[in-house]
């Protein structure tokens, strides 16, 4: 079984000889079928001298063999790689650590964008860390089951959040065991301070937490050499990364429709996209624009579609959904007995339909919403069969309905949504750990005491963060301030929605600092902030959070990951934007590119 494949993707240079020996390589993560292991294989194909003057010549047969530069090695021996995707010289390259202390690479990829694959796919089977911006050293930790277990148990879709923290017996009845054992290691922890540190309890359990501190090298060394000796088996040095100070950034006015109107030319398209997209970035926009807005911001409408080019698109899109809402509408019950997947998916639809956004007067018992929701998840199994439906997407569905209040339009907009956020729906929640993989990236940067606060707890994996990711905080906000929050993000950068979880985390990691909670008490308290969290608050908190990025970005300090992650320009462009963007309005800063 192959699980990711680069044929001839990566060479090596072996500089023994001059010139140096170039061997081109399959890169293969798989496992053999009498094997359960997961291995990384490196399998030598061609070799080659380096192209010199005379150009690139064929390797002498006393040279050594082909097979000299294979190696192998179980996946779960990796404890950390060195990725330069984009190097002041040379190739992309990434090296592998191993818990041994073997290193394995550098090996060079012609694209970078192979890198990139590469490391998301790590990101898929480890917590990947950055330890070390300077030498792009990343710490690779197994994901803990248990820890993800207890995540998706407490996902709780179809039970509407406490909008105040339960008690301690409402928390005992739900779950005695992880709430008791909770509960008894504080009072442990508390009898254990005051028997041997001689201080109150009360003092003791809320004193600051305190930063560990690391030797620092003005020159960082050999990744290997960083990669040494501290938690499983390595020791990273690295200089702090120095933030600008996080500012309050002032939200701005909603888009109105006498505004929207001056982005209109004659024939219905639309003007100076960006900087609407800017706009509503900023300030979100009034109501009465919504079933006109999104349809452009979800790629329902094109930007550069004039009014009559949009009536065609109506009339096809029309067309199209009730085509494809007949496929499974006359599938016979005789075939449906022979359709198992079409069958489980129609029963999961219907099951969790009855439990989503019952509190909204639009999907009340017997309603018209409820039978729209049911027939548009049902087509969009027909329309993209692969994915098919998956518990969740019902929440991502409702609030576009409540708004287009049409059957063809909710639907267009929500295939648009979903094409966004389809690999939150991974089976094996691959895309999902991958962004919280992205997440602990920049808790590293933003809440560098949290993130320290995270790893001591064994907490780095960002699983109690699961639930805002998986459905862009469906469940943290009411309705009207989800339909605030959905636009801004589709208007954002993009990924803004982690530097929103970011923001959300500002919050309340003093609590968490503070309380030392563990990996269980941080999801029960994350969760219970459902209701409570502060939308404005948040959404001003965030954009101070990407200026202070960007800020670092012009300094040269943030890691090529995370410039790419948030799709930000050249730092030439992206100085003079942020020039012009604050003469033209105070306190006003680049977002939008």
């Amino acid at each position: 079984e192959t699980l990711f494949y680069l044929p001839q993707g990566v060479h090596l240079l072996d500089r023994q000889y001059q010139p140096p020996i170039r061997v081109d390589a399959d890169l293969r993560i798989g496992r053999e079928a009498a094997n359960r292991e997961l291995y990384i294989y490196l399998t030598p194909v061609q070799l080659a001298t380096q192209a010199s003057s005379a150009g690139s010549a064929a390797v002498s047969r006393s040279q050594p063999a082909l097979e000299t530069y294979s190696f192998e090695f179980e996946l779960h021996c990796l404890k950390g790689f060195t990725a330069i995707k984009t190097p002041s010289k040379g190739a992309p390259s990434i090296s592998f650590h191993l818990d041994d202390g073997q290193k394995k690479g550098p090996l060079y990829m012609d694209d970078a964008n192979n890198l990139q694959r590469l490391t998301e796919h790590l990101a898929s089977h480890f917590v990947v860390s950055l330890a070390d911006a300077a030498t792009h050293f990343f710490t690779t930790k197994p994901h803990d089951p248990d820890a993800l277990h207890m995540s998706l148990t407490e996902l709780n879709f179809f039970t509407a959040p406490q909008r105040k923290k339960p008690s301690l017996l409402t928390r005992f009845v739900r779950d005695p065991y992880t709430t008791g054992l909770n509960e008894l290691s504080k009072i442990a922890r508390v009898a254990s301070d005051y028997a041997y540190g001689g201080v109150s309890s009360q003092h003791r359990l809320y004193e600051p937490y305190q930063m560990p501190t690391y030797r620092q090298l003005d020159t960082p060394a050999d990744p290997m050499v960083l990669a040494s000796s501290v938690e499983d088996g390595f020791e990273v040095f690295s200089k702090p990364t120095v933030l600008s100070k996080l500012q309050s950034v002032a939200r701005g006015p909603e888009v109105t429709e006498a505004e929207f109107k001056l982005h209109l030319d004659s024939n219905g398209q639309v003007l100076r996209v960006d900087e609407l997209k800017q706009k509503i970035f900023r300030g979100g926009m009034q109501m009465s624009l919504r079933k006109t807005l999104w349809k452009y911001l979800l790629d329902y409408i094109p930007w550069e579609a004039s009014t009559e080019e949009i009536e065609g698109i109506y009339k096809k899109r029309s067309s199209d959904y009730y085509r494809m809402k007949q496929q499974w509408k006359t599938i016979s019950a005789d075939q449906e007995s022979r359709f198992f997947l079409l069958r489980e998916r129609r029963s999961l639809i219907e099951k969790d339909v009855f439990r989503t956004d019952r509190n909204l007067p639009y999907f009340e018992e017997n309603s018209k919403g409820l039978e729209l929701l049911t027939d548009i998840l049902n087509t969009y199994n027909m329309y993209n069969f692969d994915l098919g439906y998956v518990q969740g997407m019902s929440d991502l569905l409702s609030p576009l309905l409540v708004i287009m209040e049409s059957e063809v339009d909710a639907f267009w907009c929500f295939a648009g949504f979903l094409t966004r956020v389809e690999r939150n729906f991974d089976l094996d929640q691959a895309g999902t750990k991958l962004q919280l993989s992205q997440l602990n990236l920049l808790v590293s940067l933003l809440l560098p005491d949290l993130s320290a606060y995270l790893d001591q707890q064994d907490a780095a994996n960002m699983y109690f963060c699961f639930r805002w990711i998986l459905v862009w905080f469906k469940r943290e906000f009411n309705i009207t301030e989800i339909f605030r929050l959905w636009e801004v993000l589709w208007a954002a950068p993009p990924n803004y929605h982690l530097i929103c979880c970011c923001a959300a985390l500002e919050a309340v990691k003093n609590f968490i600092i503070h309380s030392r909670l563990d990996f269980a008490a941080i999801l029960k308290h994350v969760n219970d902030t459902a209701y409570n969290i502060e939308l404005d608050k948040l959404l001003s908190t965030a954009e101070g959070m990407l200026q202070q990025l960007y800020d670092l970005r012009q300094r040269g300090g943030l890691p090529d990951e995370v410039v790419e992650l948030l799709g930000m320009p050249a730092v030439a462009a992206a100085a003079a934007a942020s020039s012009t963007a604050s003469k033209s309005r105070p306190g006003n800063v680049l977002r939008v590119q």
